[in-house]
């Protein structure tokens, strides 16, 4: 019994002095979630880092590599032309360019699987299943590569998808008349299990980008007319009721977490900034600089990850900047 007073008194005692020993462990980081990337350039596990070189690197081959935490010491792991990296359990999925085919391999680069039937690069993994689109052809597949299934033919070229329990949300491009150089953009999904049964969201506006589905809301930047300056962050309902603008921020490379939203500025200068935000737009705080023009942006197991082009100094180079509480 003394001996569990004498442990409790140290343990309190360390908790007086150092708070943040005893709070950090009961304190989660914010559950963060990002648009759906046609092109992921990276990919994170067990603390782990790797990225796909498609040629921003230019002195290095292209292929897919392991990546130390500062982003500058690289392990070649599977040479190649590849694009859009996703994980599955200790495995990374991939289109493999070079031969035409989505490929499934090993952390140290060994194959093991091919999925023929994907040839596009427009893919995402939700749960054991792998849902890609031609265009404007939707399919779904198995992980174990069985199943084959097409989805639904939109009306329109597919620009976004993501999936979120059960439903397929995706936007797509129609031309308008007279041709060609203009169009509209429209915002759909559908239930996959039932997928002829398509649910309007948004119809007919200049843009709507970065999709973000979740807690109940939709998120993305929206522009109703082309004369609409601005990104701005907008929050609807699922069936897109309740259009609200969130955000007098022009935003880009948008993150939505359950009590923060993260942005790039969208200043158009040589030097953007990385911020966080309450979700209702107030409270911007300023949380790393990219000391260059963001190229791309994700967000994997809590820390987010740049591609970063300095067009003063010529140069580019990988960024990743840890998530905070």
């Amino acid at each position: 019994m003394k001996r569990w007073i004498r442990l409790i008194v140290v343990i309190l005692f360390v908790g007086l002095l150092f708070p943040n020993v005893l709070s950090s462990k009961v304190s989660a980081l914010d559950d963060v979630k990002g648009d759906n990337h046609f092109v992921n350039s990276f990919a994170a596990k067990d603390g782990s880092n790797y990225y796909v070189n498609r040629g921003h690197l230019e002195d290095m081959t292209l292929g897919i590599y392991k990546v130390s935490n500062d982003m500058k010491k690289f392990r070649l792991i599977k040479q190649g032309n590849y694009t859009n990296i996703q994980l599955y359990k200790n495995t990374m999925v991939i289109f493999n360019d070079d031969v035409n085919k989505l490929q499934r391999f090993s952390f140290d680069g060994t194959l093991v699987r091919e999925y023929p039937q994907v040839t596009s690069s427009n893919f995402l993994i939700d749960h054991d299943r792998i849902y890609y689109h031609t265009g404007r052809n939707v399919f779904e597949i198995n992980i174990n590569g069985q199943g084959n299934k097409h989805l639904y033919t939109s009306e329109g070229t597919i620009q976004e998808f993501s999936v979120h329990n059960g439903w397929l949300y995706y936007t797509y491009l129609i031309p308008t008349v007279p041709l060609p150089y203009d169009y509209s953009m429209s915002f759909a999904r559908f239930k996959i299990s039932t997928p002829q049964q398509v649910v309007p969201i948004i119809s007919k506006v200049s843009n709507i980008d970065s999709i973000i589905v979740r807690d109940g809301y939709i998120y993305s930047v929206i522009h109703q007319t082309s004369t609409m300056n601005g990104r701005y962050l907008y929050r609807m309902n699922y069936s897109g009721d309740f259009l609200q603008r969130i955000s007098t921020v022009d935003t880009t490379a948008l993150f939505i977490g359950t009590k923060y939203v993260y942005f790039v500025d969208n200043t158009g200068t040589y030097r953007q900034y990385f911020y966080r935000m309450d979700k209702d737009g107030k409270n911007a705080v300023k949380v790393g600089d990219l000391t260059g023009s963001k190229l791309s942006a994700e967000y994997h197991n809590a820390a987010f990850y740049f591609e970063i082009q300095n067009v003063q100094q010529d140069t580019f180079y990988l960024r990743r900047i840890l998530q905070t509480r």
